[in-house]
């Protein structure tokens, strides 16, 4: 074989082993739980090695938590093949007494897993008073933290997210409590089942993701009540709030490669000044290979803009319009700045924003 062409093969050899190389990370475990932690001890930390098991660099792009009582550190250099590291959660105890349930969300270029969840759990025991604590009062005796739970981000066909939502007996009997407008994709457990007087207790509320059918921001509701108090009860409901986003993680790179993709004809639509209702067209286009699912058109403003489409399903190279119009005399602001967010099943750009501003 001449020197040129064996040169030439082990180049282009070299260049396809580079292509199919991939980073890929695995953790040893995905949750931590602290048990009982005194909140006058401060913040207490964890810490989730894991292990580039790929062929290629890891890189640790980035990782966040759900909220600021919650700092994670990730390594900033790319970790070889082999080479292992570890993500450090702290949790900042201090001034949040009671049970706790947090998310971190580790990003990397492992295509197969470029978002890894982990969860650290605890309960804090308070170091304050209960009313304190406890602030809000919904009537019968009971107390909780706070009126409204967020789940953040949850997939149809992942596991189910649970919040905890911490409650008190302020009472002198013993207490129980059920649950009305409760959403067929939520669950609720009380433990325990039965709090007794100045105890406190967990309301574990579980949003089952398959059971959703809906796309993109979401606001439910229920209510709590203390059995045999009803008619005591106020300011009893409690807010559910969470982002439903559809799991592209196990699609194939060659399912990728033939996946719908979405075109937006424009992302900035500027009504300018008028006192009128007036209305702006968008072209929504499906560039890509398999019919494009328009899942929900997500307006921040419903009362001022109405949005419609003509179409939600677009086979390849089909196109659709989706008509705004805005009505001035529906809203008191003067000039608005907000968002249009148009979610599809384009594993590569499922959420398209556009920007809308307007003016009266």
């Amino acid at each position: 074989m001449k020197p040129r062409l064996i040169s030439t093969l082990f180049v282009f050899v070299t260049s396809v082993s580079l292509l199919l190389a991939d980073a890929r990370i695995k953790f040893t475990t995905s949750s931590h739980d602290f048990g009982t932690i005194q909140e006058k001890d401060g913040d207490v930390t964890a810490r989730f090695e894991f292990t580039n098991v790929g062929d290629s660099p890891l890189l640790i792009t980035r990782a966040t938590a759900t909220c600021g009582c919650t700092t994670p550190e990730h390594p900033k250099k790319p970790l070889r093949p082999g080479e292992k590291g570890e993500i450090v959660v702290t949790y900042h105890a201090k001034g949040r007494p009671g049970p706790f349930d947090k998310s971190i969300n580790v990003y990397s270029n492992d295509a197969k897993n470029e978002r890894v969840l982990l969860t650290i759990t605890g309960n804090v025991v308070s170091s304050t008073g209960v009313r304190e604590t406890f602030t809000e009062e919904l009537g019968g005796g009971l107390r909780v933290k706070t009126l409204s739970l967020n789940f953040f981000d949850v997939y149809p066909g992942r596991n189910n997210r649970t919040r905890t939502l911490a409650v008190y007996n302020e009472g002198d009997t013993p207490m129980t409590l059920t649950y009305r407008n409760v959403p067929k994709h939520i669950h609720i457990d009380c433990d325990p089942q039965v709090i007794e007087p100045k105890q406190q207790g967990r309301v574990l509320v579980t949003f089952e993701t398959d059971k959703a059918s809906d796309w993109g921001p979401r606001t439910d509701s229920i209510q709590i009540y203390v059995k045999g108090q009803e008619t005591r009860m106020k300011n009893n409901r409690i807010t559910l709030l969470a982002d439903i986003w559809e799991d592209f993680s196990k699609l194939t790179r060659e399912q990728r490669q033939n996946a719908p993709e979405i075109e937006v004809s424009n992302t900035i639509i500027d009504f300018e000044r008028g006192s009128n209702a007036r209305t702006r067209e968008l072209t929504v286009r499906n560039t890509g290979k398999e019919t494009l699912q328009i899942r929900k058109v997500v307006n921040d403003d419903n009362e001022a803009f109405q949005t419609s489409l003509d179409k939600t399903s677009l086979k390849p190279g089909e196109a659709a319009r989706l008509r705004i119009t805005f009505t001035p005399s529906k809203t008191k602001k003067r000039s608005i700045n907000q968002h249009l967010t148009i979610i599809s099943n384009d594993p590569s750009n499922s959420r398209v924003i556009v920007n809308v501003q307007a003016a009266k």
